[in-house]
């Protein structure tokens, strides 16, 4: 596939728009993804609008997909985060997130590319650590 400019990126920012609504209402897709995207929405390309083909793919396969919770399980809260410490080649900005669980079922989860570049892959860690925790701290 050629990486040409779009001729007309008016549907292109349309799908990325309807994809960004989707993240808040749809938690089963990524919004790192749709965040990359949405920095090419001025100078869109075939490749960018193939990703955005392949996102809306999934989603189509996955619409009757949801949260089941058993009657008879043990509702516990499990969190787990991760950083990638100076990990965009563009900028060196580090990206964070986190997930949050009710027994097996995902609840909220969150990715965050940061706003400065850190000296340490320590400091990134205790970063989303803390956003981590502030999240489990406002579920409870």
């Amino acid at each position: 596939m050629d990486d040409t400019v779009l001729d007309n990126p008016t549907l292109y920012r349309q799908l990325v728009g309807g994809l960004v609504y989707l993240t808040v209402t749809h938690p089963n897709i990524a919004a790192y993804p749709v965040y990359i995207l949405s920095q090419f929405l001025s100078v869109s390309r075939t490749t960018h609008y193939a990703a955005v083909l392949c996102i809306l793919r999934y989603v189509k396969g996955t619409l009757f997909h949801g949260l089941h919770f058993s009657a008879h399980s043990f509702l516990s809260l499990q969190a787990y985060s991760d950083a990638d410490w100076d990990g965009d080649p563009t900028d060196r900005r580090s990206t964070t997130g986190y997930y949050l669980f009710l027994s097996d079922s995902l609840i909220t989860w969150r990715t965050k590319k940061q706003m400065f570049t850190t000296p340490s892959s320590t400091e990134v860690e205790y970063r989303v650590l803390v956003d981590t925790t502030a999240e489990v701290v406002s579920i409870r």
